[in-house]
């Protein structure tokens, strides 16, 4: 049973305050996701950590979130928003305090599953807050709009919110700013709303599969732990993996036996035996893994081209206004009845685009005002795409176990993230290497052309003063970098080459798979976002 959203606000908050109390929290609940996305090498020098620990600490919250969402379904039916609500809060808080004062890497990762949890809580409160009262067909594609509108924007606005305070403030001030931040939301929602109210009829927790939870939550780390850590331990070559694939492999066959086999599961799998589910869940993945490039993009302005953090905000400001332009005139094109696949086609069409404008623009020089328009363009893309897929995929579902999309959309979301880690993982590795052999072939002793370049650089340092013997160790120097550069350079180049050839390989085939355009829209009420 339904409750009332009036009965969740208290009688003499406004519409308007209501909704601003929402994308409160939900900003909240996303701002800690996207916090190291931008600035890995702060984070890497505050907790003296590699790279790949960054990356498995946004897996690992991602996760923890995707996780516990499933049991989220049984739990939230216990308790009342507003005590989920304070719970979330509290636990963020905790976690920021602690990662404000504790450099140890283990209560790092033990904090960012917390946080995952947290975002977990906070976004549930935010779905059943908004999606279950708007019936109308039209008002839930809106509602999809703005809710996915703030979950791609999440990481651009982390990304800005973490340049600027890292420009005038150190690491750990990070938390500090989120601590601030999350008590306006704490304020208002003890003022605004009712601490009886209720989303549903209070039900017992009792028959809850928490032994599936944990097989669930267990395979969610693993499976992220090989995708981050796999280049680097060599893969099924290294005991480590092995295991751990094996590990995975197990707990994922003991999850779908025992949710095959119970009266109430924790996901209902009969979802599988809808084809255009599948094919869903497949552009999904799809989706996410050609999307992942944009990383690359960000590390080469800020590596290659050598531009501050604070200097990179108009590029995600332009990937903001993308995404935002893009979702209002998809929704509308969605409304309109136009075809679902037709639209999805376009939104991958447009990120090739972005991929010729980075294989044509991607150098060791350039401006930052050049990748405004791609980054625009890659937000054009993913604002074009993400609605479309996900109504593609719940639009056949029917609406008895609707309810069950949102586990299961949010379990491919996080395999299409993970994928794309290590993908990009091997990828990077793999074009560098190929490059590198090029290079080592042309640049050696016995190219003239190396001695000559050589020769001008030492001339150019001679022209400020430098001493022979300075002069020659910095001109060497200086040719590292260069050469170093121009590794980067090409193998991103190269990357984007190899992705450019499988998105236009999955454009032909959405073209040529037969029914698929018969897919039209059909949301029900049972169906919420993820």
């Amino acid at each position: 049973m339904q409750v009332s959203n009036t009965h969740l606000f208290k009688q003499w908050v406004p519409e308007w305050l209501a909704r601003t109390v929402i994308f409160g929290i939900l900003l909240t609940s996303l701002l800690g996701f996207g916090l190291y996305y931008s600035n890995a090498e702060s984070a890497i020098g505050y907790y003296g950590i590699e790279p790949a620990d960054i990356q498995y600490s946004v897996v690992l919250m991602y996760a923890a979130g995707v996780s516990f969402f499933a049991l989220d379904f049984r739990i939230v039916k216990y308790f009342s928003p507003r005590k989920y609500i304070l719970a979330a809060l509290a636990l963020n808080f905790t976690s920021y305090l602690v990662c404000f004062y504790i450099k140890d890497l283990g209560l790092f990762m033990v904090c960012r599953y917390a946080q995952g949890v947290a975002c977990a809580l906070l976004c549930s409160v935010v779905l059943n807050s908004i999606f279950p009262r708007l019936h109308a067909t039209r008002s839930r594609v809106i509602g999809y709009t703005v809710f996915y509108g703030g979950l791609q924007t999440s990481i651009p606005i982390s990304a800005i919110y973490c340049s600027a305070m890292l420009h005038y403030f150190d690491f750990q001030w990070l938390f500090y700013g989120l601590i601030i931040l999350m008590l306006p939301v704490l304020v208002t929602v003890l003022l605004t709303m009712n601490a009886k109210a209720r989303f549903h009829k209070k039900m017992p927790l009792y028959q809850v599969d928490w032994v599936g939870y944990l097989f669930y939550a267990i395979f969610c780390c693993v499976f992220g732990y090989v995708l981050v850590y796999g280049q680097q331990l060599n893969w099924l070559d290294g005991p480590k993996v092995l295991f751990l694939s094996v590990l995975g492999a197990l707990l994922l066959m003991l999850f779908i036996v025992r949710e095959t086999r119970l009266k109430r599961p924790l996901i209902n799998l009969e979802l599988f035996k809808l084809p255009s589910f599948i094919i869903g869940l497949f552009l999904l993945i799809a989706f996410y893994v050609f999307k992942g490039t944009s990383g690359f993009a960000y590390s080469y302005i800020q590596g290659v081209l050598g531009v501050d953090p604070l200097n990179v905000i108009p590029i995600w400001t332009a990937n903001i206004v993308g995404i935002a332009l893009a979702m209002f005139v998809t929704a509308r094109f969605v409304l309109s009845g136009k075809p679902l696949i037709g639209i999805i086609i376009c939104g991958f069409v447009v990120l090739a685009l972005f991929y010729v404008y980075m294989l044509t623009f991607v150098s060791v020089t350039g401006e930052t005002s050049q990748f405004i328009l791609p980054l625009f363009i890659h937000g054009a893309a993913c604002g074009i795409l993400f609605v479309p897929i996900v109504i593609f995929t719940v639009s056949a579902v029917p609406p008895k176990i609707a309810y069950n999309v949102s586990m299961l959309g949010i379990f491919f979301r996080f395999i299409g993230f993970c994928l794309t880690i290590g993908i990009n993982n091997y990828s990077q590795l793999y074009t560098r290497a190929a490059v590198r052999e090029k290079l080592r072939e042309s640049v050696n002793e016995t190219n003239p052309q190396l001695a000559h370049t050589l020769k001008g650089i030492q001339e150019n340092y001679s022209i400020f003063g430098n001493d022979p013997h300075t002069g020659n160790a910095a001109s060497s120097g200086f040719l590292d970098k260069l050469v170093r550069q121009q590794i980067v350079a090409r193998s991103i180049r190269d990357y984007h080459d190899i992705m450019l050839i499988g998105l236009l390989l999955l454009i032909l085939l959405l073209l040529v798979i037969p029914g698929i355009r018969k897919i039209v829209l059909r949301l029900s009420g049972g169906t919420l976002p993820y």
